[in-house]
């Protein structure tokens, strides 16, 4: 170092770390203690408008001034160090006024922040007011600087400028006109007024108001830049997590939901069914029948082909509250919302006449593709492991007699439906 502190400098400086350190770190062990009967004042009615304010935006807040305060304590300590050096005419009385000063302008904030009081105002952030405050107090030291202005100047406003980026359009021109104005008036009254001194002043002057208004608007537009950059992210974050879900509840091959998205979605409809007795909703097991033998004769390609077909099938029939399922190899599980086990029926069979006329260039035109079906209703309280039961042993009921056909489980007796 190019200068030394005297022995009482430095214990001072100690101190003011300190209390940098304490604005730092404070409101926010303060602010826990008091979250609790905050949350139980959340909404309140001020002049007869009711605000409502979360504990989130109120901590916001806190940490806003808390940064603002600790940029003040760091421009006071490097006011300390100029002035320990004997580059700024002040007594240590007065420097000890303004930072007096200083403390009292942050309690002010903070204390109506955390006693809620700023709620009532038409600006809960209290932003215009908390910049007037800090350039305030920047004005204030650099009254009594004689050298190295510029140092202590910028020192105070590169954290103002960061914390003004909150202001609006009418805020920010009202602040920089304030700012100029005051610092102008300062430097006029300090300084005995010289060509050199003038100059100097007048730079000052001009970076001053350069910085106060350009430094917001560059920040708000690096800022914009980072917040485009990181909604484009977000996006394909988003649009990558919904590709993954598809993933998680779809069959690759079919494109029709798995058994995982099946049982979630009769574990939904039954709760619905459970609390609304006019609500019903059908279960259907699929199986294709003889589909080992295409298969064997045709290739499993061809298989493939015709498991896809049945479920494009099986969509264009269904509506959209309705879906299909493939839980294993040929076997499928049809879901059909607000619907009794005729309209079920009804379906059933559209989508077996619609397979019968299915054509797949590998098959040859005499070989059709039926498929065999079980049909039941959701019964109200049961579990959906004693419905997907039901609708299994009408399936097998279908395949017993014949195949190709709807077999209908009803109140423990069977309708068996010819399917084509």
């Amino acid at each position: 170092m190019f200068w030394s502190f005297p022995a009482e400098s430095a214990g001072i400086t100690k101190l003011l770390h300190l209390g940098y350190m304490g604005l730092h770190h404070t409101p926010v062990f303060l602010l826990k203690i008091c979250s609790v009967s905050y949350r139980n004042r959340l909404s309140m009615q001020i002049y007869g408008h009711t605000k409502l304010d979360t504990l989130s935006q109120q901590r916001s807040r806190i940490y806003r001034i808390s940064t603002l305060g600790a940029g003040i304590f760091v421009h006071l300590m490097v006011c300390w160090s100029v002035l320990s050096i004997g580059y700024m005419d002040i007594q240590p009385i007065q420097f000890v006024g303004i930072c007096a000063l200083a403390a009292a302008g942050f309690a002010i904030f903070w204390l109506a922040i955390l006693l809620e009081w700023n709620l009532g105002l038409q600006d809960p952030d209290m932003n215009l007011a908390q910049m007037i405050w800090a350039v305030s107090v920047v004005i204030m030291t650099s009254y009594f600087v004689s050298e190295l202005k510029p140092v202590v100047v910028l020192s105070g406003l590169a954290m103002i400028v960061m914390c003004a980026n909150r202001l609006s359009r009418k805020e920010l021109v009202f602040f920089a006109i304030y700012s100029i104005a005051t610092y102008f008036f300062a430097a006029t009254y300090s300084t005995q007024i010289d060509s050199l001194d003038f100059i100097s002043e007048l730079v000052i002057l001009v970076a001053f108001g350069l910085v106060l208004v350009f430094g917001p608007m560059l920040y708000r537009l690096e800022m914009g830049l980072i917040e485009g950059l990181l909604l484009d992210k977000n996006a394909e974050l988003s649009a990558a997590l919904n590709q993954i879900r598809e993933l998680v509840i779809t069959d690759e091959l079919t494109g029709a939901f798995n058994r995982r998205h099946l049982l979630d979605t009769l574990t939904q409809q039954k709760a619905m069914a459970d609390r609304n007795p006019d609500y019903h909703f059908t279960v259907c097991y699929v199986d294709l029948d003889f589909f080992k033998r295409v298969n064997d004769k045709f290739g499993h390609s061809t298989g493939d082909q015709v498991l896809k077909g049945f479920s494009d099938i099986s969509k264009s029939v269904l509506r959209e509250v309705d879906c299909i399922s493939r839980i294993g190899g040929e076997e499928f599980v049809l879901f059909l919302g607000g619907t009794t086990q005729r309209d079920a029926l009804v379906a059933s069979q559209r989508i077996c006449a619609k397979l019968l006329d299915m054509q797949v260039s590998s098959i040859e035109p005499h070989f059709r593709i039926t498929a065999s079906m079980g049909i039941t209703e959701y019964r109200r309280s049961e579990e959906v492991a004693q419905t997907m039961d039901r609708a299994d042993k009408a399936l097998y009921d279908a395949k017993r007699t014949g195949r190709n056909k709807v077999v209908v489980a009803d109140s423990g007796r069977s309708l068996i439906v010819n399917a084509g």
